[in-house]
């Protein structure tokens, strides 16, 4: 798929598209339907939401990018706050032309989304959130995994919970093929700055509306923390997502475009 790279205040940033690619320096081809941004999660690309974003470009404009420490992009580490990732975010797009963009965010992404709804420049109109959302979740498990897989006391093995029961072996294949791109001490940075985040974001005013989609096979704590969060927001809403884990935009990308469609263009329960 076209690919192609951002200067962001020294970082070199990858962006990933459909459609023709641009000159340097130029926005991709935002002109189809609605523009639609996929942020990831820690430890992994853009290039994870591959499958889901060949199906909204037969209607709409996606596009990613991995954030800095991750994939392709620039930077050794990981931006150190929630805030920081938003705003380098931000400052690519400052001059890209578009109309009522909706941003999907995964994991530390949807934290990553939330945090650009603030932002009135940008005119979101609506925000998905998928996989382990919530501030109420409990990182510290996998920060102190991480921690000894960084300093060299534990070995790095391919975390392969989340997804449904006996999951289909070419997308646990195309999931494995994005981690190994990002180096552990950037996941590790990333999660740090998400459980910053939880502890100190307050999100009262944020009334950008929210669909928060939760997997049928979601372990019960980050259910939980779904829920929670929902709680927080005032113009949030829940979906339930059948055959899939946390993992749905690789999962089950149809089901997940058609609850993107459906929640952009007039709600999920019309």
């Amino acid at each position: 798929m076209p690919d192609k790279y951002f200067d962001v205040n020294g970082i070199a940033t990858l962006v990933h598209h459909r459609g023709e690619t641009t000159l340097p320096g130029l926005a991709p081809p935002l002109f189809i339907g609605r523009p639609i941004l996929l942020l990831h999660d820690a430890g992994t690309t853009g290039n994870s939401f591959s499958s889901l974003m060949n199906i909204l470009s037969e209607q709409h404009s996606p596009f990613s990018l991995d954030l800095p420490g991750h994939g392709r992009s620039g930077s050794l580490d990981s931006l150190q706050t929630v805030e920081e990732m938003a705003a380098h975010v931000a400052t690519m797009m400052a001059d890209w032309e578009f109309d009522s963009l909706a941003v999907v965010g995964e994991g530390l992404g949807a934290a990553v989304g939330l945090e650009l709804a603030r932002n009135p420049s940008l005119g979101i109109g609506h925000l998905i959130c998928l996989g382990a959302v919530g501030r109420t979740l409990d990182l510290s498990p996998e920060i102190e995994q991480l921690t000894l897989i960084t300093t060299g006391k534990a070995r790095r093995q391919f975390d392969a919970s989340g997804y449904k029961p006996e999951p289909d072996q070419m997308i646990m294949k195309q999931a494995f093929a994005e981690w190994v791109k990002t180096d552990p001490r950037a996941t590790l940075g990333a999660r740090r700055a998400q459980e910053q985040w939880n502890r100190s974001t307050n999100l009262e005013g944020l009334d950008c509306p929210t669909l928060v989609v939760v997997g049928e096979h979601t372990e019960s704590t980050f259910d939980i923390a779904a829920n929670e969060l929902i709680s927080e927001l005032p113009s949030a809403e829940r979906v339930d997502l059948p055959e899939a884990g946390r993992r749905g935009a690789i999962e089950t990308p149809e089901a997940v475009a058609n609850l993107i469609d459906r929640f952009t263009q007039s709600g999920v329960n019309s």
